[in-house]
């Protein structure tokens, strides 16, 4: 669909709103009362006011409205990227214009102004205006009565008359382009002659009057005073020979008169010493002229280069204004011709041009018969259109009503058993007195009140109301991301739920069977297992479950003290085995245990846990046996020491046989202590004597 402004005024805003210079400008129009209605003046100086960031319509919203558009098969635009406007009033058009989109019929339009998520006021090519808030406007509001096949009938017998017209008009205008290329070649070379001309007189005007020039006058002129310094030296070269000859004639006279010689001859001496200051003086100004004139003829030699380069391009210049005047006579020619040309086309033209304006007035006063059967036509259009606009809304208001109808019964069901006492006389429900009429009445003064409120509204609250509906909007955006941002975290938690309930189940199931193994190994008639408890899952707990000999403990209280430190030391490393780490650290451990289960340990650690470091702590034989290396501390004068067990030591720690008598001396003796117990007096049994820490 091709992108074109509407048939009608895009706004009710734009009738009411004026663009004035400044507010002196809009204070002298309101003063002096030029609009007949009321006009909001917008000055131009206060553009930058007028800025607002929800001015243009939503991108998202414009999707929404096209996704709709496209039941239709049509596409929707923003009016303000059909309208040009200067830079300097931007705000202001943004802020009347922003917020419209332009569709092509009626019935789109109505979709896309109440479509849930777009809600603003969109407007079709042919001039309508639908606005969400539930007016619209649109049609024509002229009236008459001229039919419009009377008003076409006077067009057909002057329309051959106007296409013979048109075909005159063509011919003139074709000679007319034939013409003008001659004529716009003449101007072209006559210009480029001119120019030519002008360049010419300027090069000559520039090498006369140029620093060349001054320094060749200036040159004549050092060469003129170097001659007469030249002159004025052969004078005094001449003066001092003169002198010299008599002071050789004086010399010869010497023997003759020596008294006149001596007095002579001190005169001739100063006068020889005022020749020879003067021969000096005149020495140095040649020397400084000849320097003149070495600087002189450098700057010649330069200018002269310049004055070749100039005179190079003068001769290039003079060679094409020879080329331009041997092609003149020939342009001249073609001028003369082109200016024959062109008179007899002004003649011809001037001649068009009368006939023309007799056409325009004819053609005007056919344009005007035709406007006035456009009107008519466009009468008739929006009366048939009124009429189709009726039925339609009529059609859709009986659907309306009878789905509110049926909506109504459905929500007060009382209304069917009151319905056989509808249109009773006397009645509660008699509407005899009730007709379309006076509805229609009531209908129509309810839409005079809403025109008339609508009058005094401020369009400036009306914007301000689009711009809040729009921060709504937008804000209702941010608040379905929102609910997608968080469904998508529910589904993320719900995810990591399933893997955390996997993993614990992985790990119960790991820690389980290792748990079982560790303990068999500690005590080989015994079990143990982690189960949850009755009815529940792993996630609720665990609790441990011991069997010996396959009888279940009901508790961990049933069991010894050493027993529970069994328990407890095999669901530790059952758990680490899980999560193994790189060493691990156990301070005496057995304490409390028996030397078999002591050995129970240490072959355990040493069956399960082949590939990790311990570093025990122990006071007792049967852990020592299973070691691979063994460090003996001494505790002596305040100090403690501790040494590796190597060779003989390291053998006779693993196989002493008194320790090993203290380990059977200390079994012997917690049994004794347990046979006490069960007596009514119990003995105290002796500990075992210990001398090293191992």
């Amino acid at each position: 669909m091709e992108k074109k402004a509407p048939a009608e005024p895009p706004t009710a805003a734009a009738y009411s709103n004026v663009i004035v210079k400044d507010q002196d400008t809009a204070r002298i129009l309101i003063d002096s009362k030029a609009f007949a209605g009321r006009r909001t003046m917008i000055p131009v100086t206060e553009n930058h006011r007028n800025y607002n960031k929800h001015a243009i319509i939503n991108d998202s919203v414009v999707a929404r409205a096209q996704k709709v558009a496209d039941e239709y098969k049509e596409k929707v635009f923003k009016l303000i990227d059909m309208v040009d406007f200067p830079d300097y009033i931007n705000n202001t058009f943004l802020n009347t214009l922003g917020q419209i989109l332009v569709v092509q019929t009626l019935d789109c339009a109505n979709k896309v102004a109440y479509a849930d998520g777009v809600k603003t006021r969109v407007l079709t090519l042919r001039g309508d205006d639908v606005k969400p808030t539930g007016c619209m406007t649109g049609g024509v509001t002229e009236h008459g009565d001229t039919s419009i096949l009377t008003l076409i009938a006077a067009m057909h017998p002057r329309k051959e008359e106007i296409n013979a017209l048109s075909k005159e008009l063509d011919v003139i205008v074709a000679r007319i382009k034939a013409t003008e290329a001659i004529a716009n070649q003449h101007r072209e070379m006559t210009g480029r002659l001119q120019v030519l001309q002008r360049h010419l007189a300027q090069l000559k005007n520039k090498v006369n009057g140029s620093p060349e020039g001054l320094l060749r006058q200036e040159i004549a002129d050092a060469e003129e005073e170097i001659k007469k310094a030249m002159t004025e030296n052969e004078n005094t070269s001449k003066e001092l020979k003169t002198f010299t000859d008599k002071m050789k004639m004086l010399e010869a006279r010497k023997n003759n008169d020596k008294a006149t010689q001596a007095k002579r001859k001190k005169e001739l001496t100063s006068e020889l010493q005022k020749l020879e200051s003067q021969a000096s003086k005149i020495k140095d100004k040649a020397d400084q002229a000849r320097r003149a004139v070495m600087n002189l003829e450098a700057a010649v030699d330069d200018i002269g280069n310049t004055i070749r380069k100039y005179e190079t391009e003068w001769e290039a210049k003079k060679k094409e204004l020879d080329e331009l005047e041997e092609k003149l006579p020939g342009l001249t020619v073609e001028t003369e011709t082109a200016n024959g040309v062109q008179k007899a086309s002004m003649a011809a033209l001037t001649e068009f041009k009368n006939h023309q304006r007799t056409l325009t007035t004819r053609v005007t006063k056919v344009a005007k018969e035709c406007d006035l059967m456009r009107k008519e036509e466009s009468k008739t259009r929006g009366k048939k259109e009124e009429r189709e606009k009726e039925v339609v809304r009529l059609y859709e208001s009986g659907k309306a009503n009878k789905k509110h109808s049926e909506s109504l019964l459905r929500k007060c069901e009382w209304l069917a058993d009151e319905q056989v006492h509808f249109n009773k006389r006397g009645g509660i429900y008699d509407f005899d007195g009730y007709s379309v009429n006076r509805g229609t009445a009531e209908l129509k003064e309810t839409i005079d009140r809403i025109e008339a409120i609508e009058r005094t509204l401020c369009m400036k609250n009306v914007s301000n109301l689009d711009t809040c509906e729009a921060k709504v909007m937008d804000i209702t955006n941010k608040r379905e991301k929102l609910r997608e941002d968080f469904k998508m975290l529910k589904k993320t938690i719900a995810v990591l739920d399933r893997k955390k309930v996997d993993e614990l189940v992985r790990a119960h199931k790991s820690v389980n069977e290792d748990f079982g193994k560790i303990f068999t190994c500690l005590l080989p008639d015994a079990s143990a297992q982690l189960v949850p408890p009755e009815g529940k899952t792993v996630c609720d707990g665990l609790e441990v479950k011991v069997s010996f000999n396959g009888v279940v403990k009901d508790s961990l209280h049933e069991l010894s003290g050493g027993q529970r430190s069994l328990v407890a030391l095999s669901l530790i490393l059952a758990m680490l085995k899980f999560k193994p780490a790189p060493l691990y650290i156990l301070d005496e451990v057995d304490a409390a245990l028996d030397l078999s289960h002591t050995a129970n340990i240490g072959m355990m650690i040493k069956t399960h846990f082949n590939k990790n470091q311990f570093v025990i702590v122990s006071l007792k034989q049967g852990m020592f046996s299973n070691a691979d290396a063994l460090f003996q501390t001494h505790f002596a004068d305040g100090h403690s020491s501790c040494n590796l067990l190597t060779g003989e030591a390291l053998l006779k720690a693993k196989n002493d046989t008194k320790l090993a008598k203290q380990a059977q001396e200390m079994i012997d003796a917690e049994k004794a202590a347990k046979k006490a117990a069960k007596k009514p007096t119990a003995k105290k049994s002796k500990p075992a004597p210990e001398d090293d820490d191992m």
